[in-house]
């Protein structure tokens, strides 16, 4: 695809700004700690040339490292995918994509001290899933911050409105941004954002001069039951083999499952098989996929109240001056 600038035309670029690894930490299902992501940052890279994106920014939670190794491994093999070190910042008032960083971003503070720190290495800021019910987020605060663009479209986000509440609230004040929000290569690029050029550098100049459009669309629900899957495999895999024969020639943040109870380890163990062996996920799929428009709905709702009340108040201002 092209796009004409100033009578000059310019292939346009796809880029996933938004991708985690299994540097992305744990969750938890009761007391049952379970990885975020089992893929390794190598399998993201691979995932993302055979997918043909020009950019790839690896966006852990609050850590760098996996995207750093993808760096390195991308650099390594000489592959046509360009990789971006990011990292998706927990703040004390949401989550904050830090995008082209150079050193981790520490987690807890205030998003304006976090875009500050940001800012101060070179970074670009991006809010991620703005209006999300499922995600800490900033929601208007946007309005406040000094960011550069904001993900109007995120592909882990299936219900119709909290994508659209974001593409309402951020009109054309940022650069609008299309993110996969993938915890596996299978979704990876589900959302991208366009942009002109095809480099990294080409990418950071785009979003500081808003050039940037979203692509693409929510995941598909297949998507998010392999995903469920993957991981139930991953940690299964993990548990069976025993600590002591296990050769890592790098540092795996999936080994703290061996920190588990045995009791605990049991439990997760037949979880998982129980996940593995029935047609479980898909009942749940299906389960969640109505939790997650009811929840989305509620969501606009709430926004779309707010919005009616401060536009009554705007009206009144007007009237008695």
């Amino acid at each position: 695809m092209k796009a004409v600038f100033s009578g000059v035309s310019i292939s346009q670029g796809h880029a996933d700004i938004h991708t985690h690894t299994h540097y992305s930490g744990f969750n938890k299902a009761f007391f049952i700690p379970y990885p975020e992501s089992v893929t390794p940052p190598e399998r993201m890279v691979d995932a993302a040339v055979k997918k043909d994106l020009d950019v790839l920014c690896i966006t852990d939670h609050d850590e760098i490292e996996g995207a750093l190794r993808a760096q390195r491994y991308s650099r390594k093999e000489g592959l046509e995918t360009e990789v971006v070190v990011g990292e998706e910042v927990s703040t004390a008032d949401g989550h904050v994509l830090g995008l082209f960083l150079q050193e981790y971003v520490p987690m807890g503070l205030s998003a304006a001290e976090t875009i500050d720190l940001i800012h101060s290495q070179g970074g670009l800021a991006v809010a991620s899933h703005p209006f999300s019910y499922q995600c800490p987020s900033l929601g208007k605060k946007i309005e406040e911050l000094c960011l550069d663009g904001v993900e109007v479209l995120n592909a882990a986000h299936r219900d119709p409105y909290v994508n659209r509440l974001a593409q309402k609230e951020t009109g054309w004040c940022f650069a609008r941004i299309g993110g996969s929000d993938a915890h596996t290569s299978k979704m990876l690029g589900d959302a991208f954002t366009q942009f002109p050029g095809k480099s990294a550098a080409e990418l950071y100049r785009a979003i500081i001069r808003k050039e940037t459009n979203p692509g693409g669309g929510p995941a598909p629900l297949r998507h998010g039951i392999f995903w469920s899957v993957e991981v139930a495999q991953g940690v299964f895999k993990k548990l069976i083999v025993p600590s002591r024969k296990v050769v890592c020639s790098q540092n795996d943040p999936l080994d703290r499952m061996y920190q588990m109870r045995r009791r605990n380890k049991v439990i997760t163990i037949g979880g998982c098989i129980a996940f593995m062996a029935t047609p479980l996920p898909f009942v749940c799929g299906m389960i969640g996929e109505g939790w997650i428009r009811w929840k989305g709905r509620r969501k606009w709702q709430e926004v779309s109240s707010e919005w009616i009340i401060e536009e009554k108040l705007g009206e009144k201002k007007n009237v008695y001056g």
